[in-house]
C-alpha cells in the first residue's frame, strides 16, 4: 500500500488509517488508495469489520479535513468521496469511524456513511464548504437531517465555525464519546467487534441513510427550513439557499433522490462565479504568505514589543499585541500622556467585552503585560520597536534615529508611515537593514490584514521576523508591499475614486454611483466612503498614490474644492453628502462647488446604468492593479485582491478587482478600457499586461497558479 493509507489487521478486524498528515486531505491518490483498501477489506473473508481512523496526534490533526479544493479548478477526478461513502455504507461489513481532533467537510461525510461513530471529547466537526460557495458533495445534507433534524443540521452546515462533537445537539452523531486521555481506537475496535458479532447473529447493520430519528418532527423541520430560507434569502452566497433546499429534500425525498439533488447543486455551484470568487479569496489569503525573503531569511523570536506614540493607532496596536500574549512597553513623553494611552487601551478592551469578543476576566491578565514609561532607554528591553507617531517625515526620522541609538543589536525597527518611503526613514539610522514599514489595517486590534513594506536595504531576517510574529502570534494575513510609502491598495482605491469623479462628469450623481456600487457589494460606495473617512485624510492618501502610480487628478481636484468650501466629511456635517444623525443625504450644492451640471440627486435617469457604473469601476481598479504589478508594488494579482477585500471593502463574493476582471474576461475589460480612455486617458489607457495575457490565452489567475503547490495548509 502506498504512503497515504496504512492498513492493519487484528483479531479479524481491519484498521484503515488515513496517513497524509497533518490534515489527511482527501487527495486523488488518497481517495484511490482508500477505495482499494476498503475493497480489499470487504472482499477478505477473514475480516469481520473495519475501523476507519486517522493517524493520531501529533502526526495528524483529525480524521480528515476533506477535499483540497484547488483540485476543483481542474476538475475533481474519480473516485469521488460519494463513491467511497457508497462503499463504506453498502459494502456489507460494519464500518466504525473515529472522529478525533478536527474533522471537516468530506472527512465528516465519510464518518457519516459509517455504521457507527466513536468520538473523542475534544473533537470538532464542521463544514467549511459554504465559505467556498458550495454545498457538501457526498451526502451531508441528506445524512444530517436524518440523524439530527433539520434545525441542527442547518446550524452545522451553514456555520463557518466547527462545532464541538460533545455538544448536546451533536451528541446523537456518535455511538460512544471517549473521555480525553482514553484510547479512542480501542473503543472503536471493541464496537466494531460487537457489530460484527451482531451481523453474524443475524442483526442487520444500521445505515445512516435508513435512520429516521431526525425526521420524526415533520412540522418542526418544516418550520426550521422556512426560517432559515428567510434568513439566507438576501445572501449573495447562493450556496446557503441551496443547502437549505437540499436539507428540505432530505425531509421529503428518498435518500437516493435527495443525494442526486445535492449532487446537482454542487455541480452547478462549482461552476458559478460566486464560488469561483470565494475559492479564489480563500487561496489568495494563503498564497500571500509566500514571499522571497521568507525562503531566505531566518525569523528571530519576538519576546517583547516596544511602542512609541499615544494615539488611537498605537493604543489599538498595543491591544492586539496584548491579546497575543506579547508584553508591551509603551513610551510617551509625559505621565499625563501615558494616562491617556491607558485610557484608550481600557476603552478598547471595554468595547471588546461589550461586543462579546473577550471575557472581562481576561482584562487583568492582558494589562499585566503592559508597561508604560517616559524613559526612552527602557525600550532597549524590546526585540521589536514600533513608532506610531504623527505621519511627519521630520518626526518619523527623529524618532527612528533615537530608537537606533538605544535598540539591541538584533532588534527590528518598524515605522508605521503610510506617506513616506521606508528608505527615507531608514536613512536616519545606522542600521537600514533592520528597518521596515508595517501597516496594520485600522482598527489594528480587530482587522486581519498586515502589510510589510521593506526598503531596498531591509534584510530578509528582519522581514521574516516580523512576518512570523504577525502570522503566528497575531494571526494576521501578511502581504509584502513592494512600494514603501502608501499601502498596496491605495493606488487601486484612488483609481476607483477617479472613476467616480469621471462618472460625475458623465451625468451620474453621487447617490446613483454609490447605489450601483452598493448593489454590487460595496458597503458604502465611493462618496459615502470618502465622507466617512474624511476628505482631508483621503486627499493626503490620494496624493501619495498619485505620485507613486498616476491615475488622474479629477478626484484630487474635487476633494480639494470641497475641503476649501468647508465640506470635509461626516464629522463636519457635510462633504459629498449632508450628514445628520449619522445619515447622509444628497445635496445639490455639491455640483455647483465642483462646477458640474446640477443633477437630480434623488436618482433621475442619467446616461449611465448601474451595470455601466460597475463596469467603469471594476475596469479602473483592474487597470490600476495591472500597473501596480508591472511596477513591482505587488508580488501577484491575488495579493491586490486580498488587500482590496480585507482592507477596502471589495465584496468577497466577487473575489477582488483582478479576479472580477478575469471572470468578466480580459478581452472584454480591455475593450471597455479602450472605450473609456477617450474620457480619461490617465485612468483608462489599458496597461500592456492585458494585451500580453490575452495574446497567451492567459489571465491574472495564471500569474497566481504557479505558486499554488506551495500554499501553506
Amino acid at each position: 500500500m502506498a504512503g497515504t493509507i496504512r492498513q492493519d489487521q487484528r483479531d479479524g478486524m481491519a484498521i484503515i488509517r488515513l496517513a497524509l498528515p497533518p490534515l489527511n486531505t482527501l487527495t486523488p491518490a488518497m481517495r484511490q488508495e482508500l477505495g482499494d483498501a476498503l475493497d480489499a477489506a470487504i472482499l477478505n473473508s477473514d475480516i469481520g469489520a473495519i475501523v476507519l481512523t486517522g493517524l493520531g496526534q501529533p502526526a495528524a490533526r483529525g480524521l480528515s479535513t476533506g477535499l483540497d479544493l484547488r483540485e476543483a479548478e481542474a476538475g475533481i477526478t474519480p473516485p469521488h468521496v460519494s463513491d467511497l461513502c457508497q462503499r463504506v455504507e453498502m459494502g456489507g461489513k460494519p464500518v466504525v469511524a473515529v472522529l478525533h481532533g478536527m474533522t471537516l467537510g468530506a472527512g465528516v461525510e465519510l464518518a457519516l456513511a459509517a455504521h457507527a461513530r466513536v468520538g473523542t471529547a475534544d473533537a470538532f466537526i464542521g463544514f467549511p464548504d459554504v465559505m467556498m460557495g458550495l454545498p457538501p458533495a457526498a451526502g451531508a445534507t441528506q445524512y444530517l437531517p436524518r440523524l439530527l433534524g433539520a434545525q441542527t443540521a442547518l446550524e452545522l452546515l451553514l456555520s463557518q465555525n466547527p462545532r464541538r462533537l460533545r455538544g448536546r445537539h451533536l451528541r446523537p452523531l456518535v455511538d460512544s464519546l471517549v473521555p480525553e486521555g482514553e484510547d479512542v481506537e480501542a473503543a472503536a475496535f471493541a464496537l466494531a467487534q460487537k457489530l460484527a458479532a451482531g451481523l453474524t447473529e443475524g442483526r442487520p447493520l444500521q445505515r445512516s441513510r435508513d435512520r429516521r430519528d431526525g425526521l420524526a418532527d415533520f412540522a418542526g423541520n418544516a418550520a426550521a427550513i422556512a426560517a432559515r430560507r428567510t434568513q439566507v434569502a438576501a445572501s449573495p452566497n447562493t450556496a446557503s439557499a441551496r443547502i437549505v433546499d437540499c436539507v428540505e429534500a432530505a425531509c421529503l425525498l428518498p435518500f437516493e433522490a435527495g443525494l442526486a439533488f445535492e449532487n446537482v447543486a454542487f455541480e452547478e455551484l462549482l461552476e458559478a462565479d460566486v464560488s469561483k470568487s470565494l475559492r479564489h479569496a480563500f487561496f489568495a489569503e494563503r498564497r500571500a504568505a509566500n514571499f522571497p525573503e521568507l525562503r531566505d531569511g531566518t525569523a528571530r523570536s519576538v519576546s517583547r514589543v516596544a511602542l512609541i506614540g499615544g494615539g488611537t493607532v498605537a493604543a489599538n496596536m498595543a491591544v492586539a499585541f496584548l491579546a497575543a500574549g506579547l508584553p508591551v512597553i509603551h513610551f510617551e513623553r509625559s505621565a499625563d500622556a501615558l494616562v491617556a494611552v491607558e485610557g484608550r487601551i481600557a476603552a478598547s478592551h471595554d468595547a471588546l467585552v461589550k461586543a462579546g469578543r473577550m471575557q472581562p476576566d481576561h482584562i487583568p491578565d492582558r494589562l499585566a503585560l503592559w508597561q508604560g514609561t517616559t524613559q526612552l532607554g527602557d525600550l532597549a528591553q524590546a526585540d521589536l520597536l514600533i513608532e506610531a507617531v504623527a505621519d511627519s517625515l521630520s518626526t518619523k526620522t527623529v524618532i527612528m534615529g533615537a530608537l537606533d541609538r538605544i535598540a539591541p543589536p538584533q532588534a527590528v525597527l518598524v515605522t508605521t508611515s503610510s506617506l513616506f518611503r521606508i528608505d527615507q526613514i531608514a536613512a536616519a539610522t545606522t542600521r537600514p537593514a533592520a528597518v521596515l514599514g508595517l501597516r496594520l489595517q485600522a482598527p489594528a486590534h480587530l482587522t486581519r490584514l498586515a502589510e510589510i513594506c521593506p526598503s531596498d536595504t531591509t534584510s530578509a531576517d528582519a522581514i521574516a521576523t516580523v512576518a512570523a510574529m504577525l502570522r503566528d502570534s497575531l494571526g494576521r494575513i501578511v502581504l509584502r508591499n513592494g512600494t514603501g510609502g502608501g499601502g498596496m491598495g491605495e493606488p487601486v482605491i484612488a483609481a476607483l475614486w477617479e472613476a467616480g469623479a469621471g462618472m460625475l462628469r458623465q451625468g451620474a450623481s453621487p447617490l446613483q454611483i454609490d447605489a450601483a456600487l452598493h448593489g454590487y457589494g460595496f458597503a458604502q460606495g465611493i462618496f459615502r466612503q470618502i465622507d466617512l473617512i474624511g476628505l482631508e485624510h483621503c486627499l493626503a492618501k490620494a496624493r501619495v498614490a498619485e505620485a507613486l502610480l498616476p491615475v488622474g487628478t479629477r478626484h484630487l481636484n474635487d476633494m480639494d474644492r470641497l475641503i476649501m468650501a468647508g465640506r470635509t466629511g461626516q464629522r463636519a456635517g457635510r462633504g459629498f453628502y449632508l450628514w445628520q444623525e449619522g445619515q447622509g443625504q444628497p445635496d445639490r450644492a455639491v455640483m455647483g462647488i465642483l462646477d458640474l451640471t446640477e443633477l437630480d440627486q434623488q436618482g433621475a435617469a442619467t446616461s449611465l446604468s448601474a451595470e455601466s457604473i460597475v463596469l467603469r469601476a471594476v475596469a479602473a481598479m483592474a487597470n490600476a492593479g495591472a500597473r501596480a504589478l508591472r511596477a513591482g508594488f505587488a508580488l501577484r494579482p491575488s495579493d491586490i485582491d486580498t488587500v482590496m477585500m480585507q482592507g477596502h471593502g471589495y465584496p468577497r463574493w466577487h473575489g477582488g478587482p483582478m479576479k472580477a476582471a478575469d471572470l468578466i474576461g480580459l478581452f472584454e475589460i480591455r475593450q471597455a478600457l479602450e472605450r473609456f480612455s477617450e474620457e480619461n486617458p490617465a485612468l483608462y489607457t489599458p496597461d500592456p499586461v492585458f494585451a500580453a495575457l490575452i495574446k497567451e490565452g492567459q489571465n491574472f489567475d495564471s500569474l497566481n497558479r504557479a505558486e499554488d503547490s506551495s500554499i501553506p495548509e
